[in-house]
C-alpha cells in the first residue's frame, strides 16, 4: 500500500518591489515633466521681461539725454540709471550709449557753466559776473575746484564781496527795521549809514518870552537827518529831550502865572478884610458915642 498523495502549491509571485519601480518611475516622469514646464515657463517670462526692458530702454535714454541736457538731473545720476536698468533687465551694460552722453554732456559743459556762473553771480550778489570772472570760474571747473555748481555757489557766498553786502548781524537787520535799509555808497556797497526823516511840526511851539526868561533855545532839527545808528539813536533822545522840556517849561509857566494870580487874590482880600474891619471899627464907635 502506498502512503498518502501530497500536493505542493507555490504562493503566487511577489511583484510589490515591481510595482514600486513603476510607482518610483512614474512620479520621477512627472516630476521632469513639471520641472521641464517650470524652466520653460521660466525662460518665457525672462524672454519677455528682457523683451519688455529692451522695448523701454530707448524711452528711457531719451529720457536721460534730455533730462542731462535740461539739467534736471547730474551726469553721474543719469549714466547710473542706464547701468541699473541694464542690469535689472538682464541687458547688455550700455557702454556706447554711455559714451554717447560724456561726449554730448562734455561737449555742452562749458556753455552750461557759463550760464550757472553767470546765474550765481545775479542771485548772490544781485550783479552780471565779469569776463575775467567768468573766466576763472571755468579755469576752477576744469582744475576740479568745483565739482558741482553749488560748490561753486558756496564759494561765491563766502566771499568779502558778500559778507559785505549781504551776511550781516542781527543788529545790522535790526537797524534796518527800524532807520530803513543803509545808504549805498557809489560802487553799490552799504554804508553804516541811514535817513532819519522828522517832521518838525511835531513838536510842540511856545510863546511870549520864554526862551528869554529861560535862556534856552531850542535846535532846528530840520527834515532829514544822515547818520549812523547811534548817531541817530541820540538825534532822537535830542527830539525827546526838547518835546518834554517844551511841556515842562509851559507848564512850570502855566504854574507860575497861577501861583502869581492866587498871590494877587490873596492880597486883595487881605486888604477888603482889613477895609471891612476899618469899617467896622467906626461904626462901632459912632454907635458907643451914641448910647454913651
Amino acid at each position: 500500500m502506498g502512503g498518502p498523495k501530497v500536493t505542493y502549491n507555490p504562493p503566487p509571485p511577489d511583484n510589490t518591489f515591481t510595482k514600486y519601480l513603476e510607482y518610483q518611475q512614474a512620479r520621477e516622469n512627472t516630476l521632469d515633466a513639471r520641472a521641464a514646464q517650470e524652466r520653460a515657463e521660466a525662460k518665457a517670462e525672462e524672454a519677455a521681461r528682457k523683451a519688455s526692458g529692451a522695448a523701454g530702454y530707448s524711452g528711457l535714454k531719451n529720457t536721460v539725454q534730455q533730462q542731462i541736457a535740461q539739467g534736471l538731473i547730474g551726469y553721474e545720476s543719469g549714466t547710473r540709471q542706464l547701468s541699473d536698468f541694464a542690469t535689472e533687465y538682464g541687458l547688455s551694460q550700455p557702454f556706447d550709449d554711455i559714451a554717447e552722453i560724456t561726449r554730448q554732456y562734455t561737449a555742452a559743459l562749458p556753455g552750461k557753466r557759463a550760464t550757472g556762473i553767470s546765474a550765481a553771480y545775479e542771485e548772490l550778489l544781485g550783479r552780471e559776473a565779469t569776463p575775467e570772472e567768468l573766466s576763472k570760474g571755468q579755469e576752477r571747473f576744469q582744475a576740479g575746484t568745483y565739482t558741482s555748481m553749488e560748490d561753486f555757489k558756496d564759494s561765491l557766498s563766502k566771499s568779502q564781496e558778500y559778507q559785505t553786502k549781504f551776511n550781516r548781524s542781527y543788529l545790522e537787520n535790526y537797524y534796518d527795521t527800524r532807520f530803513g535799509e543803509a545808504i549805498v555808497d557809489e560802487k553799490g556797497v552799504k554804508t553804516k549809514n541811514r535817513t532819519f526823516k522828522f517832521d518838525s511840526k511835531l513838536l510842540p511851539t511856545y510863546g511870549g518870552n520864554l526862551a528869554d526868561r529861560t535862556k534856552i533855545t531850542t535846535p532846528d532839527f530840520g527834515d532829514e537827518f544822515v547818520g549812523t545808528p547811534e548817531e541817530l539813536e541820540a538825534q532822537q533822545q535830542n527830539i525827546r529831550d526838547t518835546r518834554q522840556y517844551l511841556y515842562s517849561a509851559g507848564l512850570t509857566n502855566l504854574q507860575g502865572e497861577i501861583d502869581t494870580n492866587i498871590q494877587k487874590l490873596k492880597k486883595e482880600s487881605a486888604k477888603e478884610v482889613a477895609t471891612i474891619g476899618s469899617t467896622g471899627n467906626v461904626y462901632s464907635n459912632l454907635v458907643s458915642g451914641f448910647w454913651s
